[in-house]
This record gives structure tokens, sequence and C-alpha cells, in this order.
């Protein structure tokens, strides 16, 4: 078993086969947590099976992992003090049972912590591109915390979030032997550059999350290996990201079962990723990208993907701890692999290609293939072709349509044109400067045929930086902005994303306009603006006093001034402008029409959100031009076939006096109406817009002094109809009452 301390699996497995999986360990009276106060915890020891008759339990206060010549459990213990318990029943100098950890934290000893403690090194890892071996670094910084204010922020903030304790033996991060079965993790990193000595070394950690708004509760041992790419160099940046992996040859479970994005999320994880949040820090080499620090960029867009309906990557914050001493502010993130893919959107695990960039620029299977990816490029490709016949039909392909345009179950989806689409406006807006010659991920499942590959956010720390960045000229070839390019020059995609833009970016609602762009980031920035301060305390000072590597600083970064003196920027000066500014180079490149979008209206109102109609209603169009819409669900003109639009056969022009319900099956309960504006021969976005149709809501009676005696028929607005008319499908009141006509 290479990478894993032997020891401690060949301990752990020992007597599975005669132990009821595992069922039994060491239960502590006292649970992880924050403590203020001395307490006394006892194990409760398990009676009446014959299995653990003879056993005794042995314990740990340091982290290291129990052996049958630990200190023998005999009274109750007195905690004081940061402790990281851990315990295993032992039966004739054999480990019985999975060992149990509970961390135990006193803020007293999180704020005192020293900047080396006993028995870690002093240094930590060689530098890779400048002479040296970086500084070990483990306290806070005792000068913010004599600011009595600041000190109660900083309290406040490490409560703020759910705790996240990594405990384990401290040589497996930290031993300085290079070996690839003992050496510290955090020493040798495996560096992109260099030798990268470290890469793959996985180390056996207990891993417990508890505490925040959600009350979060588990304890899980798994493996942990340095995730990232140069935020693994030490002279780059000392606070480096983890990647947990749950299997059994850990020592722990196959899986983590636990719902940790509540109900957005799935129920079981392989793998997940502890993200230090490199870029736009304040531990960043470069002195311009501290300056910068928010901590939200990367979280913004993924949450942003989240919002409009497609994959993510979903995350939380976490006060992340290693071996009780604080390391920071944390991301927990979802990574995006096979088994994510499955149990997020179904299928085997074996049926997902994964695609991303590896750290020589080029495109590789993370898991899976290429042999479809391969095929989506060749079309896209195609789709460039000068030849409008090549570059049409290619079009359809990609898209799983035949030649006519029609959706065929013959042709296989190779790429999801809306999910790309929205990516792409994404990263525009955002102007991510670190994209897409890397940075990118994207996944199909090869046994659904109507299932493109689809794109997800990921790395996204480089973003948000001047107002006029532009990210829609860029081109990568074989990138994702070389597939944007290209697919631009069909009319079908063309259209496509000028209804995107109106959707994100002009529309009043739109969620890249300025209000719903601060209101997303402000929903962060509230979960994380206490514990900026502790983030502060603990990284703030280290180009100062640490490593003031590549330009000297003599800044300590704080939340109270760097921190707001950026936001202060985002929110009054960057947000504001980018939607326009983003529009303006959109137009530039000629990727917006000078037609406007139709505008419905209920009742005289424009209609900006989803709405409930009832009978009576009028929902009408202003008249810009000419406009087509349907509500059947299909777009109102295709561009698949005609490169000048060719309107569906359900599509209707609407003329002054219509009313776009009178042709409505109110006992569908929903209604989506798509329009688009014609103006001299050219048109504009499309527009959708969503409603529910509530025809019980209406008049159930007219008043006595309109009622007939008779069976005469009125409609809903209460106008008498002529005897002799044959009515049409729908509710008529009859003698005051509601009739259902079929």
């Amino acid at each position: 078993m290479k990478n894993i301390n032997r020891s401690f699996i060949a301990a752990s497995l020992l007597l599975a086969s005669a132990m009821p999986a595992w069922a039994q360990q060491p239960e502590a009276t006292m649970k992880h947590g924050f403590y203020e106060q001395p307490f006394q915890v006892s194990f409760t020891k398990v009676e009446g099976d014959t299995l653990y008759d003879k056993c005794e339990i042995r314990y740990t206060l340091d982290g290291s992992a129990p052996t049958p010549k630990s200190t023998r459990y005999v009274n109750a213990l007195s905690i004081s003090k940061n402790t990281l318990l851990r315990a295993a029943y032992v039966r004739a100098d054999t480990l019985a049972s999975p060992i149990t950890t509970v961390t135990y934290l006193f803020m007293k000893d999180v704020l005192s912590a020293p900047d080396v403690p006993n028995g870690y090194p002093l240094e930590w890892g060689p530098y890779c591109q400048v002479w040296g071996s970086a500084k070990g670094d483990y306290g806070m910084d005792q000068e913010l915390l004599a600011e009595p204010a600041f000190k109660n922020k900083v309290k406040e903030g490490l409560l703020a979030l759910p705790t996240l304790s990594i405990v384990t033996d401290k040589n497996h991060f930290f031993n300085k032997t290079k070996d690839e079965e003992t050496g510290g993790i955090y020493i040798y990193t495996g560096t992109p550059v260099g030798d990268g000595v470290g890469r793959d070394w996985v180390r056996p950690i207990s891993v417990e999350l508890f505490g925040g708004a959600e009350n979060h509760d588990f304890t899980v041992d798994c493996g942990t290996k340095i995730h990232g790419g140069h935020s693994r160099l030490a002279e780059k940046s000392p606070k480096h990201s983890f990647r947990l992996m749950f299997a059994e040859k850990y020592g722990g479970p196959g899986k983590l079962k636990y719902k940790l994005f509540g109900n957005r999320g799935p129920k079981k994880y392989n793998q997940l990723v502890l993200r230090c949040m490199f870029g736009n820090t304040w531990t960043h080499w470069q002195e311009a990208n501290r300056t910068k620090a928010q901590y939200q960029r990367d979280m913004w867009m993924r949450s942003a993907q989240e919002a409009m309906g497609h994959p993510s990557a979903k995350g939380m914050y976490v006060n992340l701890y290693l071996n009780g001493m604080y390391w920071g502010i944390y991301n927990i993130a979802e990574r995006i692999n096979d088994y994510y893919c499955s149990s997020n959107y179904g299928g085997e695990k074996e049926d997902y290609d994964v695609i991303k960039v590896d750290e020589s620029h080029t495109i590789v299977p993370s898991d899976g293939d290429l042999e479809k990816w391969n095929k989506m490029e060749s079309l896209v490709k195609s789709v460039g072709n000068t030849n409008k016949t090549t570059s049409q039909q290619a079009y359809c392909k990609l898209i799983g349509c035949d030649k006519q345009g029609v959706r065929s179950s013959n042709e296989e989806v190779l790429l999801d044109i809306d999910n790309f689409i929205d990516y792409m406006l994404l990263n525009q807006y955002g102007g991510n400067d670190d994209w897409d010659h890397h940075n990118w991920l994207a996944f199909r499942n090869r046994m659904d045929s109507t299932q493109g590959f689809r794109f997800i956010c990921w790395d996204t720390e480089i973003i948000f930086t001047t107002n006029d960045y532009n990210a829609v000229s860029r081109f990568n070839d074989k990138c994702p902005t070389y597939i944007f390019k290209t697919l631009m020059k069909h009319e079908q995609f063309k259209h496509r994303y000028y209804d995107r833009v109106y959707k994100y970016l002009v529309a009043e609602d739109g969620l890249l306009t300025p209000n719903r762009v601060v209101a997303l980031w402000d929903s962060l920035y509230s979960i994380i603006e206490k514990p900026l301060y502790a983030e502060s305390a603990r990284w703030g000072d280290y180009r100062r006093d640490v490593h003031p590597y590549q330009t000297s600083s003599n800044k300590v970064y704080r939340p109270d001034v760097q921190y707001q003196t950026e936001r202060n920027r985002l929110l009054t000066s960057y947000f504001p402008g980018r939607t326009s500014k983003v529009l303006e180079q959109i137009k530039a490149e000629k990727y917006y029409t000078d037609v406007t979008a139709p505008v419905l209206r209920l009742n005289g109102t424009p209609v900006v959100h989803t709405d409930t109609l009832r009978y009576g209603d009028a929902l009408k169009f202003a008249l810009v031009g000419e406009v087509y819409y349907t509500i059947d669900g299909e777009a109102p003109v295709s561009w698949l076939i005609a490169t000048a639009g060719k309107l569906a056969s359900t599509s209707k022009r609407f003329k002054s006096g219509d009313n776009v319900l009178d042709a409505v099956d109110w006992n569908q309960g929903e209604l989506t109406v798509k329009a688009i504006t014609r103006k001299d021969l050219q048109y504009g976005p499309m527009v959708e817009w969503h409603f529910v149709l509530d025809g019980t809501s209406a008049l159930t009676e007219l008043p006595a002094d309109e009622q007939d005696s008779n069976s005469s028929t009125y409609d809903l607005m209460g106008r008498r109809l002529p005897d002799s008319q044959t009515l049409p499908s729908g509710l008529y009141l009859q003698g005051g009452k509601k009739v259902l006509v079929r």
C-alpha cells in the first residue's frame, strides 16, 4: 500500500473479519466543538459483547493514531486546552476497532497559538523558483489581536462558520524525510515545476465538521493530498489546498455519506476539495494581487452558474484547523470527476467523459476518453466552413438534428448550446484573466444521446479586475473561446447568443445586471464578513513578517482597510458599469443586434417576472416592428436550414387588438410564450415568459342583478353570449355558476 501509513491501515483492518462491520468503537461523552470552561470526558465501553470483554481503550492527545502502546484509559480525562483526543479498543496488543477522533477547541488557545509549536519544524519545504526554504508559520498575529475591537471580531469570525478539523500524526504533514511513504505532504507539496516530489503522496487523516448555521456534525476517516497547481509552490503561497478522498483503504468508509450541501447536492461523495483560494488573497506572492483580496470571486462564479440552472461545483465556507491550529478560511467544493457526474446527474460513473486542460495546457480526459470530445471539436470546425451547406449540416449534427433541422433519435447531441453560451457569458462578464488556456472543465454521459458536453466554471479567482477588461475578443485554439468564435459564424448559434445576452445583461432582472450581481456578491460577503478578521489575524502579516517575496510589503492586510478599499471599488465603480461595458464589447464584435426585444404586457403592465394568468386577463405585445410568437414551446424562428430564418409552423404574428390568451388551453395549467421582433428583415433576441394558468380563481358567480333565471351563458368577463353560439372549450357562467365546456 504505497503512499499510506501502513501500520495505521494494517492495525485498523486486522480484526475486520471477526467484527460486525466495525460496529463498535469508543464513544466520548463530550462532543467535538468549542468550549469555554474545562470539563471532563470519559469513554463508554461496550458491555455484553464478548468481542470486547477483554478489550481496553488506548488513547493519544497529540493527533497521532493510538497504538497498543499508547496511554491506557483508566479514569475520566480533564480537558482544559486545545485537545486532539483519539482512542481505540485494543485487545491482545492489536487494535480491535476503528479510531475515535474528537477535537476540543478553546478560544484562548486558538488565539495564542505560537508561531512555531513544539515538535513542529521551523522551516517547511524548499522553494522552487527562488533560493531557500519556506519558514514555518503556525500562529496568529498578536499585533492585530492586541486591538480589543479587532480581537472580538476574530472571536466572532471563528464561530461564524462551520469548523473543519483535520487531525493526524504531525509527521504526515510536516516530516522532512524525503520519502514517499513517510515524508510530510506540507513539506513536499508536489509542485508543477522543479522535481515535483510529493505530487501523489496521500496520508490518512480524520476529518470533523461541526457547528455553523446548519449545525453540521460528522467525523470521518479518509485520505488527503495537496491539491492544485502553482498554489503548491511554497514561495507563491504558504496556504495550500487539499483533496479529501474517501475510500476504505484510508481507514474509513468507501464514501462520505452526508448531505453536505443540503438538498442542493447529492447524499454521497467520493472526493472533495478544500480550496485555499490562492488567487487574489492576502497570502499571494504578488502585492497587486493581494490588494484585490475578497475571497468571493470563485464562489460567486460557481454560485451564478448554479443560479442559471446549470451544473456547478457547489461550495461552502469553513474555518479550517490542522491539528488544532487555525489555518484560515477555506472553501469546500465538489471535485468534478466521473463520480460527481453520476451522483448529481445519474447513470454510471464509467459512462462519463470528464475533460480538462492539464498543466502543460493539453486537453486531456481526467475520466473517460476523448472520442466524443474530438468528434464534437471536428463538427465545430466544420461549422466554421465557408460552404454554407457543410456548415449547416455540421451544426445540425452537433445538436443532434437531421439535415432538415429536426431532432433525430439517430443523432447524438454533442454540445449543450445554452449551457455553453451561459458559461461563456459568465467568463466574459467576469473578465476571467486566468482562462481559457486552462481552468475549465466539461463533461458528458456517453450513454445519453440527448445531452451534450456541459461546461463548469472552475478556479475563477482572477475576475472583476478592471472595468474595461475584454474577454469577449479572446481566442485560444481548441479551447472554449475557439468553440465560441467558430460557432458565432452560424446564424442559429448567433441568434441564441442574442437571446442569452438579452436574458442576462439587458432584461431588467437579468442575472448579470448590477443589482442582481451585487445581491449575489453581498450574500457571500454576509457569510465571511466576520471570518475575514480571523483570516487576517492568521495570514495578514505573512508577506510583511515572514516572506515578503517579489514585492516587498510593509502592510498587514486587514478587512477594515485593504479589503474594504477593494470592496468599495467593486460596489461603486466596477459592478455599476460592468454590464454596459460588456455589452459594448459584445456589440463591437457584432455579436448583438440593434433590433429590440418584444415587450409583453399583462393588463397593460409590462411582464418582467413569471406571473399568474386568470380568465379575463389581456396578454398583449407592444408593437414595435413585427412580433412573432408561439405558445407551444417551439422557437418562433429557426436558422437551422435557412440562414435568413424560417418561421415555425405554429408561429403567429401579433396584430393590434389580439389577445395571446384567446388560443390558450386553460386545462394545461401553465403557459410558455416565446416571442421575437423582426424589423427591416432582421431579427432581435427571442424572449421567453412562463406563466401559471389559474382558471379556478375566476369569478364563480355574477352579481344578483346580472343573473338570468334561465340558462343564459356568460363569459368570465360577465358578457352574455348569444344562445345560438357554439362554445369553444373553456369555462363559462350559466345561472351564475361556473361550467366547463369541453
